[in-house]
């Protein structure tokens, strides 16, 4: 997920606005040198959110202090080697063989592969503060990363961020939709999956599938542009529409006359969002954090999500995923999904997959609140923002219990020294319900008139 409004466009509401430099592969933030912002430990305080959390319960009463004290650390360095390229082992022994070493000469943590990446092709550095300046063996690493991420080599990206493409499990010959894909760092580990497996399993080159990368911005679909063309791939095709306006794609039938909706095996949600989980690259929110920000994007991430199962074929995956430990953002808007989906969606056990990850399960309750304070009812007395709406209650009964949003994924910053993501994998089973495909098609005619 990316804070603010960048990748689905056109909420309502007061949210901070991206800045480009913000997101995984902005200079900003690169993992060397992130530190100057958590010098002063009493701007990295927000009443409002620890209040907030800690009456949500997103961890228990005793692991509290353990993850605000990961938050208030800047993250690792963390990249990927590129799964598909022709220079991967010769990447992958420059980092092991003359890199690390000396690397690993000079800390009490050395590098390490995240033991939950397929082939041990993701790495962990901690880059101990003025390291480019007093270590020419950070120097060294600094150099190769940036000239290995520019041939794409290589990819520089927030750990968690690598997660929701593995649990899409593309196959290449699968048309695969990133609906809100800038800077491209996902987009871009989606083509290498496509191309890997399309080598490794018929020996081709290129595979039959294709990623369809879009962004609301014109600007971010430009960034987006710049990023993934380092993978020379004819497989990709950059967009710019809203995530939930994205268009149907036809294609015309043998007789000429039948239009056949071109539906999509994967599709990704990496929706925007309030962005608390990124306070380890990104400092500067603990200032600006309210308690409305969750209410403030859920309706639109229910829409992005609800579009998303449109485009989907049945027997699809759609992973839907943000940077948020908001439950509003988060449960609020699975929960919702499968209540419009009325059976014919199923949340995917994924426990068993990447094992080492260190997760916890999603939430089945929770609150509900925004700058005014906490509400028990969707219909209730007392001042309340006026985009709070019944989809953000928590399910009840048996309902609850059949919706299994313990298979939600939570990342917390304590659990593996990563930042907080919120990942779900949700299959469409069926058809949708006459509703949910007529909502869209009333739309369409509205943008035709």
């Amino acid at each position: 997920g990316r804070g603010g409004g960048g990748g689905g466009g056109g909420a309502a509401g007061t949210k901070r606005q991206r800045d480009l430099a913000d997101d995984e592969l902005g200079e900003r933030y690169d993992g060397f040198g992130g530190g100057d912002g958590f010098a002063d430990a009493s701007k990295l305080r927000n009443d409002k959110f620890e209040a907030y959390y800690q009456h949500q319960g997103v961890v228990p009463r005793d692991e509290w202090a353990s993850m605000m004290d990961a938050f208030r650390t800047p993250l690792p360095l963390t990249f990927r080697v590129n799964m598909s390229g022709k220079f991967r082992e010769s990447t992958r022994n420059t980092l092991e063989k003359t890199l690390f070493p000396g690397i690993r000469a000079h800390t009490t943590r050395p590098p390490r592969a995240l033991r939950w990446y397929p082939d041990a092709l993701a790495w962990q550095v901690d880059v101990p503060k003025d390291a480019l300046k007093k270590s020419d063996d950070f120097r060294a690493l600094h150099r190769f990363l940036v000239q290995a991420n520019e041939t794409g080599a290589i990819t520089r990206q927030e750990a968690v961020s690598m997660i929701p493409p593995l649990l899409l499990d593309v196959k290449p010959s699968h048309r695969v939709l990133d609906m809100c894909a800038a800077p491209g760092s996902k987009t871009f580990q989606l083509l290498e999956m496509l191309h890997h497996k399309a080598s490794g399993e018929t020996g081709a080159e290129a595979p039959a599938g294709v990623v369809v990368a879009n962004d609301a911005s014109l600007q971010r679909a430009n960034l987006l542009t710049h990023q993934t063309k380092r993978s020379n791939s004819p497989a990709l095709i950059v967009t710019n529409h809203q995530a939930q306006k994205f268009p149907f794609l036809i294609e015309a039938g043998k007789g000429g006359d039948e239009r056949i909706p071109i539906l999509f095996d994967r599709v990704l949600a990496d929706v925007p969002c309030s962005g608390d989980g990124t306070l380890r690259k990104s400092p500067d929110l603990w200032k600006k954090w309210t308690p409305g920000s969750g209410v403030d994007l859920h309706g639109l991430q229910l829409e992005i999500a609800t579009h998303a199962v449109r485009l989907l074929k049945v027997g699809g995956r759609l992973v839907y995923s943000t940077c948020s430990l908001n439950p509003l953002e988060d449960e609020a808007v699975v929960a919702a999904l499968l209540r419009r989906g009325k059976g014919s969606l199923k949340l995917v056990d994924v426990s068993e997959k990447l094992p080492g990850l260190k997760r916890r399960p999603g939430m089945r309750t929770w609150h509900v609140g925004d700058v005014f304070g906490w509400h028990e009812t969707p219909n209730g007395d007392g001042r309340r923002q006026r985009n709070v709406c019944e989809t953000m209650w928590p399910p009840s009964g048996k309902a609850a219990s059949e919706m299994r949003l313990d298979r939600c994924v939570r990342i917390l910053p304590h659990l593996d020294d990563t930042g907080g993501f919120f990942i779900v994998a949700i299959d469409k089973v069926a058809e949708l319900p006459a509703e949910m495909q007529a909502a869209a098609a009333a739309r369409d005619d509205d943008d035709d008139d």
